[in-house]
């Protein structure tokens, strides 16, 4: 950041400074990034419309040249170079009212963002529509990563972060990947606090030994054949009539 951006950043409330300061952490050597929505919705409490007001004041006005795009529910920013006069612009022009971005994939780069991707990628499967995230759902994705963490310690108590992310990261994926294995009951559950609640459940029934079609008819036929015997009236069996 620059002293004139900073300057123009006081004047402004607090979240404003916060949510540029976390902007510019999240650049990498290129100065460029990929940062989720949610990250900074939940970690600020702010909600989506608040956010973008803010990064197109900033952009407007930080000073430097930047490629600031967002794409379904991330914002890709990279800053480009630094220039002399600040030109201050709407934050919405004619011209960016009509642009058409290009979907790409966003780059995820934290554990959190990578779970959320490979969430959303879920839900396009089975919904056709990408995931809708919140503060509650962020807060439970943060409890599932937690949980998957504490089992793959258990499994080896020695693994280093960025293996214990990739671990955790991997058993995430093989929920999601064989959602199809659940009953009824549980695959129409998607939400991310429904998963968080109902975890031991799921893996409890994907470990479970597949059942074939004959021996799922062959249940259904024994279970049709029980309710029959049970609702059957015996009162009148031995007395004669």
């Amino acid at each position: 950041m620059n002293k004139i951006f900073l300057q123009k950043l006081v004047t402004k409330p607090n979240t404003y400074l916060l949510v540029w300061g976390y902007i510019f952490s999240r650049l990498d050597d290129d100065n460029k990034g990929v940062i989720y929505l949610y990250e900074i919705s939940v970690k600020y409490k702010l909600p989506k419309s608040t956010l973008k007001r803010i990064v197109s004041f900033g952009v407007s006005l930080s000073g430097f040249k930047m490629d600031c795009k967002w794409i379904s529910n991330s914002l890709h920013i990279k800053v480009l170079d630094y220039v002399d006069e600040l030109k201050v612009v709407s934050e919405r022009t004619k011209s960016e009212s009509k642009m058409v971005v290009k979907r790409a994939k966003p780059k995820a780069n934290t554990l959190y963002s990578k779970m959320v991707e490979a969430y959303d990628e879920f839900c396009q499967q089975h919904t056709g529509v990408g995931s809708k995230m919140d503060g509650m759902q962020g807060k439970a994705m943060k409890r599932i990563i937690k949980f998957l963490e504490a089992q793959c310690k258990k499994k080896d108590n020695l693994l280093e972060n960025e293996k214990l992310d990739e671990m955790v990261l991997l058993a995430w994926k093989y929920i999601l990947n064989n959602w199809e294995k659940l009953d009824d009951f549980n695959r129409g559950r998607i939400k991310i606090t429904e998963i968080d609640s109902n975890m031991l459940n799921i893996l409890s029934k994907l470990k479970e030994k597949p059942i074939n079609k004959k021996q799922k008819q062959r249940y259904e036929q024994i279970d049709k054949a029980v309710k029959g015997a049970t609702s059957t009236d015996y009162s009148e069996l031995g007395t004669g009539k």
